[in-house]
C-alpha cells in the first residue's frame, strides 16, 4: 500500500513539475515576428466607408509600374520588387486570398496572391482601387491548379494540355482605397 501511495504522490510531482515548466517556458520564449501577420481569417466585406483598407506589410514605395507595363513584358519584372496600381478586376470569392488586376474587362490579368498566404482582402473588393507590392513571378501550373482557379472565377487562357501560364505578383503587402 505504501509503494502505491508513493508512486501515486511521485507522478503527482512530476506532472506538477512538467505543467509549470511548460507555463515558464511560454512566459520566457520572446514572441514571434512574422514578415507577414495574418489579419482576416474568414471572407470579409467592406463596409462602405473612407478607410483606406492594408493587408500584410506597410508598403516601401518600390518601383510603381502599371498592369499593361508588366503584362507587356513580365520577363523585365520577374523577380524584382514592384509596386503595382489598378483597379480590381476578380477576387477569390471563397475567401479573398487573390485577386486580378486587368485593363480591360474579360481579359487575363495580372494574378497577385498574398505571401506565405498570410493575409487575405475582403470579398466584395471588386472595383475599389488598389496598390500592391511585391515580386513578380511568371510560372505554368498544372491542368488541376488552372482549372480551380477558373472555377473560383480567375481568367486565364490554358495552354492546349490544360495548363495555363501566370503572371503573378506574390504581394507582401496591399492597400485599397474606398469607392468614391
Amino acid at each position: 500500500m505504501k509503494k502505491i501511495i508513493f508512486c501515486l504522490l511521485l507522478m503527482t510531482v512530476f506532472i506538477g513539475c512538467a505543467n509549470n515548466a511548460q507555463q515558464n517556458t511560454a512566459k520566457t520564449e520572446a514572441p514571434k515576428t512574422e514578415a507577414v501577420k495574418p489579419t482576416e481569417e474568414k471572407p470579409t466585406q467592406v463596409a462602405e466607408n473612407t478607410e483606406v483598407i492594408k493587408r500584410g506589410t506597410p508598403l516601401n514605395n518600390a518601383t510603381t509600374v502599371t498592369v499593361s507595363q508588366i503584362l507587356e513584358n513580365p520577363k523585365n519584372y520577374e523577380n524584382k520588387p514592384v509596386t503595382v496600381e489598378g483597379q480590381i478586376a476578380r477576387v477569390c470569392q471563397a475567401k479573398g486570398c487573390w485577386m486580378e488586376l486587368t485593363e480591360k474587362e474579360g481579359d487575363p490579368g495580372l494574378r497577385i496572391s498574398f505571401k506565405d498566404y498570410g493575409f487575405f482582402v475582403p470579398t466584395d473588393s471588386q472595383g475599389k482601387k488598389v496598390k500592391a507590392e511585391g515580386a513578380l513571378e511568371l510560372k505554368v501550373v498544372k491542368k488541376d491548379e488552372a482549372e480551380h482557379y477558373i472555377a473560383e472565377g480567375s481568367k486565364m487562357k490554358q495552354n492546349p494540355d490544360g495548363s495555363a501560364n501566370i503572371v503573378n505578383l506574390v504581394a507582401s503587402g496591399v492597400e485599397i482605397y474606398p469607392s468614391k
